[in-house]
């Protein structure tokens, strides 16, 4: 971690980026204002942010290879069940996972939220891991915790291993298969007990991520009864499985999906986590894929801090639609350049690995 003296802040500012505790605790989250001289001056003594892995780490590319170790650790599991080593394995991933996410959040979920390389389960599960390590932190969960929450997320739905295929080939389910797919709950926990995993919050987790505030959920347990993780998680699922395209509905656009979280969801989530999602990704989350009044595409990089609704653009073609060399960025508050249209993420796949170049390389600044 880098010290924020040399970083210069006033009164006001929006910080882009988080800062952390020198023991890695969350001082402020990113976008977050600096109140008062005072706190400015506090922060650049204490504080610390994490160097976004630049050039020397392509963050899209270790982002899927953990997607890679993902799938392979499902393959062993239906292939070998038992295997001693499977808490472990997670656990080494959750733990890069979040170190890739800490340093660099924005490259982290747009990674994910543009994969469309991997399994369904897989990218679901990493997306929604993101998210849990976002709001984890920002709930002021430990290094610890917020591991053991990945873990969970990570590990969510073991339980319907042996229905993906199934899933994935329908786009209507008879009652029999949706009370397995009920039961599958129950089945993943049971199945992480049977691979050696005894941590209880990562159990805990994943035994109540259907369930909602208001008693809606599988087993019927109402809001006084639910961790924070557990909330976390039912917010990250219900998110991330939003996002996804599935063989009964076509995907929802992100800020389509916030304002379904926030209109309908409030009895049954956490409006603080929901309301924490929002500023911390956008209207607009990394990855998402619009059109600019040019007529250009363009995608987004980072939200900008403390706006929900102007995030930071890369252009990857022009008004015709030909394919740019190299990303231009984009000003989004321009009029000339706002946002017109919300597309398909898969449009960015004309760009293969260029893409990845638009997060390359940037600071904390």
């Amino acid at each position: 971690m880098i010290s924020m003296s040399a970083i210069p802040l006033v009164s006001g500012q929006r910080l882009a980026f988080d800062v952390f505790t020198h023991d890695e605790c969350l001082l402020l989250l990113r976008g977050s204002a600096i109140k008062s001289a005072e706190e400015a001056a506090r922060v650049q003594e204490s504080g610390y942010f994490k160097q976004p892995p630049g050039e020397r780490i392509n963050v899209f590319a270790a982002m899927s290879a953990l997607a890679d170790r993902l799938g392979h650790i499902y393959g062993d599991i239906r292939e070998r069940p038992g295997t001693g080593v499977f808490s472990k394995r997670v656990r080494s991933l959750a733990g890069e996972l979040i170190q890739l996410c800490d340093a660099d959040p924005d490259a982290s979920f747009a990674s994910i939220h543009l994969n469309n390389l991997h399994s369904y389960i897989a990218v679901h599960s990493m997306m929604a891991a993101v998210v849990c390590c976002r709001l984890g932190l920002a709930s002021g969960l430990n290094r610890e915790q917020r591991v053991s929450l990945v873990c969970a997320a990570l590990t969510h739905d073991l339980g319907l291993l042996d229905m993906v295929d199934l899933i994935n080939s329908k786009d209507m389910l008879s009652d029999l298969e949706m009370g397995r797919i009920r039961q599958h709950v129950e089945r993943g926990v049971q199945l992480l007990g049977s691979l050696g995993v005894t941590d209880m919050l990562w159990l805990s987790v994943v035994a109540d991520h259907h369930e909602f505030l208001d008693g809606s959920g599988y087993a019927g347990k109402r809001g006084e009864n639910l961790s924070i993780g557990a909330r976390i998680l039912a917010l990250a699922d219900a998110y991330s499985a939003m996002l996804r395209p599935r063989p009964y509905r076509d995907r929802l656009m992100a800020r389509r999906a916030l304002e379904a979280l926030y209109s309908d969801g409030l009895d049954r989530y956490d409006g603080h986590l929901i309301e924490t999602l929002i500023w911390d990704l956008g209207f607009y989350p990394p990855g998402s894929v619009l059109r600019l009044g040019t007529r250009e595409m363009a995608v987004v990089i980072r939200n900008s801090p403390g706006i929900l609704d102007s995030p930071n653009v890369a252009c990857f073609t022009d008004a015709l639609g030909r394919p740019l060399l190299t990303p231009v960025i984009r000003d989004t508050n321009d009029p000339e350049l706002c946002i017109i249209e919300v597309l398909d993420p898969a449009l960015a796949s004309r760009m293969g690995r260029q893409i990845e170049k638009c997060w390359n390389g940037r600071g904390p600044h």
